[in-house]
């Protein structure tokens, strides 16, 4: 079990053995006010969630060293409050199975190549979801379409 507190933040940790994918997001979250912490590996991100709360982790599924299904096991097995986000560069197709497999554990999908609208909407949610026992829901409910809310 997690010994960190879950606190308010603005933090996304993201996870892909792909440099482009993690320099891409990079430099299109922190614009919009997250502070965005980039690794290329499922271990450093279990080491990163150890040390600092995320309010949440953005991962791919095909990965070398473990997959992004393993990973986000693991995020709950060790009571890591994190809001968790599924990436895949399978591109979008109604009748995927990750679709199909969205049914029944509710973890959003986002395909590569990136729709910018949706990847700021699914962190947009996360981070409501995350917060929604942290602040009053004024706070919750004022976020803007383009910025962070002030925390």
């Amino acid at each position: 079990m997690s010994s960190l507190q879950k606190e308010t933040n603005k933090r996304i940790l993201v996870i892909d053995d792909e440099k482009e994918v993690l320099d891409f997001l990079k430099l299109f979250l922190e614009p919009q006010g997250w502070e965005v912490v980039l690794v290329s590996s499922p271990s450093e991100a279990l080491q990163m969630l150890e040390k600092t709360p995320f309010f949440m982790v953005l991962t791919d599924i095909a990965m070398q060293e473990m997959d992004g299904y393993e990973l986000i096991s693991r995020i709950k097995e060790k009571g890591f409050p994190s809001q968790v986000a599924l990436m895949t560069g399978f591109g979008y197709n109604p009748k995927h199975t990750l679709l199909k497999i969205y049914q029944s554990n509710r973890y959003p999908y986002l395909f590569k190549p990136f729709n910018r609208a949706k990847v700021s909407e699914t962190v947009r949610e996360a981070w409501k979801a995350y917060h929604a026992d942290l602040l009053p829901e004024d706070k919750i409910s004022a976020i803007d379409k383009d910025k962070v809310p002030p925390i």
